[in-house]
């Protein structure tokens, strides 16, 4: 599973395995945006804890994105 989050203003946090959805971006909103992907059974717990956290304005499930035909 894919979580996407998004850190506070000014917040810095480590999260092992987290890439920036737009590295070469600018705008702070969207600087601030980051993407990890986790095992089923890691996804929840990972999500929980980015939740609880005071650094983390948003924390959720990135949904699954297909092409129909």
């Amino acid at each position: 599973m894919k979580i996407q989050f998004k850190l506070r203003d000014g917040a810095d946090l480590d999260v092992d395995g987290a890439v920036r959805l737009f590295p070469d971006e600018k705008d702070p909103d969207l600087a601030a945006l980051y993407v990890v992907e986790r095992a089923d059974d890691e996804a929840e717990d990972t999500l929980a804890d980015l939740r609880r956290s005071s650094a983390v304005e948003f924390a959720e499930p990135q949904p699954e994105r297909r092409l129909h035909r």
